[in-house]
């Protein structure tokens, strides 16, 4: 598999949302997709394995887990509200799946968003 590949398709598929931008705040590596200055994915290698992290309903998360083997507790996150996707040879998680859950983490910032930032968010046109 080619990781560095996959990252950016990852990544690709999180700017197709409105209003996402990526950032590198903690380093170079590790690619951080926000919406309104708050991050949804978290995106980076880590021991020969793509991590893909992205915030989740809490009453969600174990049902995943224990569907998924892929679906671990948030890598370096608050483990109630994050899951980590672990992209490796032994991926089980089907691509509707994972872009469902890119979804629902933009979807989770989106409305934790006030008003104005959610209009900015509707009308502006991603660059």
């Amino acid at each position: 598999m080619d990781y560095q590949q996959i990252l950016q398709e990852k990544v690709a598929i999180c700017l197709t949302l409105q209003g996402a931008k990526e950032t590198f705040p903690f380093d170079k590596k590790i690619h951080a997709l926000k919406l309104g200055g708050k991050i949804f994915a978290l995106i980076h290698l880590y021991h020969g394995d793509l991590y893909v992290s992205l915030k989740c309903q809490p009453e969600r998360i174990d049902r995943l887990r224990e569907e998924y083997s892929n679906i671990k507790p948030g890598y370096h996150l608050n483990k109630q509200h994050w899951i980590t996707l672990v992209i490796n040879e032994h991926y089980d998680v089907e691509p509707e799946t994972e872009i469902a859950l890119i979804q629902n983490s933009y979807q989770l910032i989106f409305q934790k968003l006030s008003k104005k930032a959610q209009n900015t968010v509707r009308f502006s046109a991603n660059d």
